[in-house]
């Protein structure tokens, strides 16, 4: 959802060379001495938009996706991290209305300072295959990847690079006023946490009634 502003718009902070405050969702921030970065880390759920060129974006993925959109004119961008529930019956509306929810989220964040959609760019990340052995769930990372996919084209917002599939998950950092990536694959050892997580969030969505215009958590 558009964020209200509250004090100097967006484009009189941009003017005064103040970074554009947006609220984090799901996630946590630190400074990292090595990298002299904020380092703001989401998971599953979270939605972060920066102008701050001193901001590193961050994320962890099993099957979960992180769509990277940017504006490389206005240098800003933002991350989320989603999961798909799990379809049952219900083929469409509830995943698709997830899914959908939590790209307009972003989208909406990025165009509520810029206002220009025909400049916002993707880079997409994650959908692994790391809940093989759930049953119904096994296609849940190419599901996820399916739906982004699909979402970005319907959107007519190019996808210029992807890193997506296979089996082991993915550490993803995220330079929010360049598009700059960077992506790390992850030894087995944290697949069954991973694995464990996702399966807790969703089961937090089964009994969660997700509707048209929402903002997540």
């Amino acid at each position: 959802m558009p964020m209200t502003p509250t004090g100097p718009t967006s484009q009189a902070r941009r003017r005064a060379g103040a970074p554009v405050e947006h609220r984090d969702i799901a996630a946590n921030r630190y400074h990292d001495r090595r990298l002299g970065a904020e380092m703001v880390n989401i998971v599953v759920g979270g939605c972060v938009v920066s102008d701050d060129p001193n901001v590193i974006i961050t994320t962890t993925l099993g099957s979960c996706v992180a769509a990277c959109l940017f504006d490389p004119v206005a240098a800003i961008g933002g991350m989320n991290h989603f999961l798909l529930p799990e379809q049952g019956n219900d083929r469409l509306s509830i995943a698709s209305r997830y899914g959908s929810a939590a790209m307009e989220q972003l989208i909406n964040r990025l165009l509520s300072v810029t206002g220009r959609r025909d400049r916002l760019r993707a880079k997409i990340f994650g959908g692994a295959s790391v809940n093989a052995a759930s049953g119904r769930s096994a296609n849940i990372g190419q599901r996820n990847v399916e739906f982004v996919m699909e979402y970005l084209a319907t959107e007519g917002i190019p996808t210029i690079s992807w890193d997506v599939g296979g089996t082991a998950p993915r550490a993803v950092r995220f330079f929010p006023t360049s598009g700059r990536t960077q992506r790390r694959l992850i030894g087995e050892e944290t697949v069954r946490d991973i694995a464990r997580s996702e399966a807790s969030f969703m089961e937090r969505l089964r009994t969660t009634e997700i509707e048209g215009d929402i903002e997540l958590f």
